[in-house]
């Protein structure tokens, strides 16, 4: 009966085994996955940084050269533009003061 119960047992241990390098080849399969992930993700972030930065170069670049062409007009717009976003913290301020 030992006989029977040590070829069984090693039958086990067998099986085990196999099962482990099995899942040691999961895990490395997982790995690379996750890591070309990780990389692809930096790319895009990479790439999409530099679309955004563009992006504002260009805003900049346009809106100097909107300012070149029409200066009193560009001037008349920033001073609306002030003048509106000093009169929302006012009214803000006040409305906060009241309640």
């Amino acid at each position: 009966m030992e006989e029977n119960e040590k070829s069984s047992v090693l039958g086990k241990v067998r099986h085990v085994g196999e099962r482990l390098m099995e899942v040691g080849g999961e895990v490395s399969r997982l790995k690379t996955e996750a890591s070309q992930a990780v990389e692809d993700a930096v790319t895009e972030a990479k790439r999409l940084a530099k679309r955004g930065r563009y992006a504002g170069e260009d805003l900049i670049d346009d809106a100097a050269h909107h300012i070149k062409r029409e200066p009193l007009r560009s001037v008349a717009m920033g001073l609306a533009i002030g003048f509106g976003l000093g009169a929302l913290a006012v009214w803000i301020a006040t409305r906060n003061a009241r309640d």
